[in-house]
């Protein structure tokens, strides 16, 4: 099967995951932990919004929940292939973590290069499949 288009609804839900991957790139590398700690959030939610918009794309919707293992195993189950990066399945327990680190454990830390390494894939993965953005058609 070709690649289809978004609709407009999953092209708005699209940026919003921009709008959490440019947190992430303004605060990943903040010297203010705290800022760190809203990065790593983010990050985790863009890539469960990313597993989130590329199943719903591939006729999968409606997935729900922050456990990034569980939404790649309901994909699983439903044969649909969201072509999840290497990195993301390896470390997907533990990013699933910083969704409630980042909010109700500020003792907690997340490693820089952690989340830089995840934003770099993340917006990578976002930019392919079904999920990239295409050049407009002029009309003649």
């Amino acid at each position: 099967m070709g690649l289809r288009y978004m609709t407009k609804e999953q092209k708005l839900y699209k940026m919003l995951i921009k709008a959490d991957l440019k947190i992430v790139e303004n605060n990943w590398n903040s010297v203010d932990k705290f800022d760190r700690l809203q990065a790593a959030f983010h990050m985790q939610q863009a890539i469960e919004k990313t597993i989130k918009l590329k199943a719903d794309v591939k006729g999968l919707p409606d997935l729900w929940g922050h456990n990034l293992v569980s939404l790649m195993e309901k994909c699983d189950e439903n044969r649909i292939d969201i072509d999840v990066p290497e990195y993301i399945k390896e470390k997907a327990d533990v990013i699933t973590l910083w969704e409630a680190d980042g909010r109700y454990y500020p003792q907690k830390m997340v490693r820089r290069d952690a989340i830089k390494k995840a934003y770099d894939i993340t917006v990578e993965w976002l930019e392919s499949g079904d999920t990239r953005d295409r050049a407009r058609k002029k009309k003649a």
